[in-house]
């Protein structure tokens, strides 16, 4: 298999990288489904900690660890790092709680608009400018959440709640000069800290299932797992492909949750619901399609100016 991975192109592997990593997170679903038992912050808190070993073995490897040194003893990063964790716990609880309450569809769609909010926060804080499909792609989402709201009678306040929050994190951390792993690193050190104590608070209370059986533990450490290996694939994918790539496999995962929610949890999708979704993944194809499209037409302008130079 390793010789086989080997033998690819960079293109190639960073595609493989990527799914790899998106069917982690889409996994996670199913996999917190299987402990939907346990309290989610408990879920969240086995999360960071047992992230850290392996986060701190990728610095190592990687040769980081001045960098991580460097970011710790920077008090401005540190504060910004404190911003960002505290993101990344509410994040991580509330889609565990979804998946654990039988919300996993509003999970879902919260990730479906994630990247479509990235390109409006882009536009207001980043100087970017819409394109017409992606104007078009942005109207279609604020018409799905509009449909549901009338629809259900209720505001999306979770789905848009999980997808605000992930971008809001996004923005940030685009604008700090830390790399991946070790920002990743450090995160999970900072957000595993007030995650003990309450897991700490759950174990003296009898809440917690952390040791009351080996199933119950071993599923706990692989939070840990699942979410280090995810990030490990996906860091080393952007190295590889086109970010336009990057853009059309960013939906695959919330695919695979929405595939978990309604045949694997059996979460009923009314019309309403589904009016939106389809309005959504038709914005989601829109805003794919334009983006390869900008992404070959940088590429032949970059071409023509090289052998013009030439």
């Amino acid at each position: 298999m390793i010789s086989r991975v080997e033998g690819l192109s960079d293109e190639h592997k960073g595609v493989l990288y990527a799914v790899i990593a998106h069917l982690f997170w889409g996994a996670m679903a199913f996999y917190f489904g299987l402990i939907r038992y346990v309290n989610p912050l408990e879920i969240a808190a086995n999360r960071a900690i047992w992230s850290i070993p392996i986060g701190l073995f990728m610095v190592w490897r990687l040769g980081l660890l001045d960098a991580v040194w460097r970011v710790l003893t920077n008090p401005k990063l540190m504060a910004i790092f404190c911003l960002t964790s505290f993101l990344v716990v509410f994040n991580w609880t509330l889609y565990i709680w979804c998946i654990t309450n039988g919300r996993t569809l509003d999970a879902s769609l919260g990730y479906f608009i994630n990247p479509l909010l990235n390109v409006a926060v882009g536009y207001i804080f980043l100087g970017e400018r819409f394109t017409k499909p992606q104007m078009i792609a942005i109207a279609m989402a604020v018409v799905a959440v509009i449909v549901v709201t009338v629809g259900t009678g209720v505001f999306p306040v979770i789905g848009l709640s999980l997808g605000g929050t992930f971008c809001l994190y996004g923005l940030v951390r685009k604008t700090m000069p830390v790399g991946a792993v070790e920002g990743f690193t450090i995160e999970v050190i900072l957000t595993s800290i007030p995650l003990f104590f309450i897991e700490l608070y759950l174990w003296n209370h009898g809440q917690a299932y952390f040791g009351t059986s080996t199933y119950n533990t071993l599923m706990l450490l692989g939070c840990g797992a699942f979410t280090a290996g995810a990030l490990l694939f996906y860091s080393t994918s952007l190295r590889l492909i086109r970010y336009s790539t990057v853009g059309i496999l960013q939906y695959l995962s919330p695919s695979i949750v929405f595939l978990t929610a309604v045949f694997v949890f059996g979460e009923h999708l009314d019309k309403w619901k589904l009016i939106a979704f389809s309005i959504i993944w038709l914005a989601c194809a829109i805003y794919s399609v334009s983006a390869i499209l900008d992404e070959r037409a940088k590429s032949a302008s970059l071409d023509v100016t090289a052998k013009a130079a030439a």
